[in-house]
């Protein structure tokens, strides 16, 4: 599951045109709005990449911004094989 918060910029006198766009994308939850600019999270849709929903919300007309403020991702991913090897050591001793 991949997590992400972008703060988004909009063009001035069409904030409530990109605010319900971007409500519109799948897996958006808006937490802020302040001085023309939105602060969401979205999170990952089944079978929808991370990226797809980005590049989706930047496509909007009227954003004049959509920059990434942070990422969460839970997928489990194996250490370093270097890392793995090490543990088997320590384990061994």
């Amino acid at each position: 599951m991949n997590i992400f918060s972008l703060v988004i910029r909009a063009v001035p006198n069409h904030l409530e045109e990109v605010k319900a766009a971007v409500l519109a994308v799948q897996g958006v939850e808006l937490h802020l709005e302040h001085e023309g600019r939105l602060i969401i999270t979205i999170e990952d849709v089944p079978g929808v990449r991370s990226s797809d929903l980005l590049k989706q919300i930047q496509e909007i007309p009227h954003v004049a911004s959509a920059t990434l403020a942070y990422e969460y991702c839970d997928e489990e991913v194996p250490p370093p094989l270097s890392m793995q090897s090490k543990k088997s050591e320590e384990r061994s001793s």
